[in-house]
């Protein structure tokens, strides 16, 4: 998930009167996450303050987890002991995440899939259409699907058109939530017996049946 994170972090005029309809605020500052880390970070976020933090990354957009998108400050990141002083050796945390998966004996992509009971690829083809992504896979790993690194094999992975993430991926989120979750709706009365109007009201249960997103939420709050 680290292609989520920037390189930079936006900083938002939160001070700006002239944008009465909570349209986007205007940018006020670009700042590299290597200066949001470590005790400088700490000191940076500290003056630049909560609200302006929240507003400006509410207003950012992630980073979409696929090849080629991780971020560049933790190629060469600086770690920092307890105290938070910088010791030397700076880590590649991408070559690193390659690594413990390797150490750990995780599963490669194609065994993992075969644990899971899906259907493991036969070919680079069989993973992508991209032929720039096929090449490079070829180029690290010859035409011997079996060594593919898992992770990357999450990241090169075509996505089912509206997904953030592998199919792969959301696979290991349904067996994680999916149990848990179905006994905390059996055993909640307000998503059983009490799942009518006259708990919710008329309008309450329709905000209940057609809320999807976050945006949806506002609207309700500031129509």
């Amino acid at each position: 998930m680290h292609s989520l994170l920037p390189d930079k972090v936006i900083l938002r005029d939160i001070t700006n009167s002239t944008n009465p309809n909570y349209e986007c605020p205007p940018v006020s500052q670009e700042v590299p996450m290597t200066e949001m880390t470590g005790k400088e970070g700490e000191r940076r976020m500290s003056k630049i303050g909560m609200e302006q933090m929240l507003v400006s990354m509410g207003h950012q957009a992630s980073g979409a987890v696929t090849l080629w998108n991780y971020p560049s400050w933790m190629r060469n990141l600086i770690p920092h002991d307890i105290n938070g002083e910088e010791v030397p050796d700076p880590v590649d945390m991408a070559a690193l995440e390659i690594y413990r998966d390797r150490e750990r004996g995780v599963a490669r992509y194609n065994e993992f899939r075969r644990n899971l009971l899906m259907i493991p690829i036969s070919k680079w083809e069989d993973l992508t259409d991209d032929c720039e992504v096929i090449e490079a896979l070829s180029e690290v790993y010859g035409e011997d699907v079996e060594k593919l690194d898992l992770l990357v094999g999450l990241q090169a992975e075509k996505k089912i058109k509206g997904f953030a993430i592998s199919e792969t991926a959301f696979f290991i989120f349904l067996l994680i939530a999916s149990r848990p979750m179905f006994m905390r709706l059996e055993a909640d009365r307000f998503f059983t017996t009490n799942f009518n109007p006259k708990t919710y009201t008329e309008k309450g249960l329709e905000w209940v049946n057609k809320t999807e997103t976050l945006k949806d939420v506002i609207d309700q709050k500031f129509p």
